[in-house]
């Protein structure tokens, strides 16, 4: 069985890079799923582990600015070590894009 992100440790990592979190909610009894929600210079983005598919997935708001729409941004791949250098490293990716360092 594959290892699972740590919940603190991401909201920790989201903290240290700088960007507020908004919201950071752990659902053990779906699957050890968690979010958390952050604000990256006036963009929100939303860090989420799905806990039955295995999924670590970065999302930002869609375009069709729908609330509570959300658009992939950056998912890990299969080899995924649960490392949270690849977590930063991903969201050091989805936040230059928007134009920060």
């Amino acid at each position: 069985m594959k290892a699972t992100p740590k919940f603190e440790t991401a909201v920790a990592l989201i903290r240290e890079l700088g960007l507020e979190v908004l919201d950071a909610q752990s659902h053990p009894q779906s699957f050890g799923s968690w979010f958390v929600l952050a604000d990256a210079e006036g963009g929100r983005l939303r860090v989420v582990w799905d806990g039955r598919d295995g999924a670590l997935i970065i999302q930002e708001p869609s375009l069709n600015g729908l609330p509570d729409d959300w658009g992939d941004r950056w998912i890990a791949g299969d080899g995924y070590s649960c490392s949270p250098d690849e977590l930063r490293e991903g969201l050091l990716a989805v936040t230059a894009k928007r134009g920060r360092p």
